[in-house]
């Protein structure tokens, strides 16, 4: 079916703006970055285990036990990913970035992104991001060490694999598309 001139102005203008958007969320949390100190990694950034469990052909409970209490609000710019087994370079992530409002779900608390990365440059960084997906919707609980998250299938990008790791956002310049990275806890 062919789709009609008008219609295809439409939906290009909302992918210019969906771009646009992106763009503007990816400055902003580089701004933040930029004039937020630096931190070392925080005890709770440490992974003790971590898991993926089918709740059942609707919902999956991704699951990190950190090595101190996960803290409900923090000034750490980071979270924990999850990597897609069946990649290429996305992964699903629990982030918590206060001050950073790239999320109508939880803006100023932890909220969940697809994110895609790049190989990380010699600046210092493990990973360039390189895309961040709009929120993904999901239930997330912390008790102490333990955060689990209750997302949908229909929000992922693949199948998780049971491998998590913590990270940080970090400025970072080699990283030409977004100028940021990540360092892995």
């Amino acid at each position: 079916m062919k789709i009609p001139y008008f219609y295809r102005g439409i939906l290009c203008a909302r992918v210019m703006i969906s771009k646009t958007i992106l763009g503007a969320s990816l400055a902003v949390v580089f701004l933040t970055i930029m004039m937020a100190p630096v931190f070392a990694a925080e005890s709770w950034q440490h992974k003790n285990s971590s898991s993926v469990t089918p709740l059942n052909s609707v919902v999956t409970r991704v699951t990190v036990v950190a090595a101190d209490n996960i803290p409900q609000q923090t000034s750490v710019l980071g979270g924990f990913a999850w990597f897609y087994g069946d990649g290429p370079n996305t992964v699903f992530v629990a982030v918590t970035h206060k001050g950073v409002q790239d999320s109508k779900q939880n803006p100023n608390g932890w909220h969940t992104h697809n994110v895609q990365l790049a190989v990380g440059t010699s600046s210092g960084s493990d990973a360039c991001i390189t895309g961040l997906g709009p929120d993904t919707f999901a239930g997330t609980s912390i008790n102490g060490k333990t955060i689990n998250v209750n997302v949908r299938n229909s929000e992922l990008t693949g199948t998780l694999t049971g491998g998590a790791v913590a990270f940080t956002i970090v400025p970072d310049a080699g990283c030409a598309v977004t100028r940021l990275g990540v360092n892995l806890s």
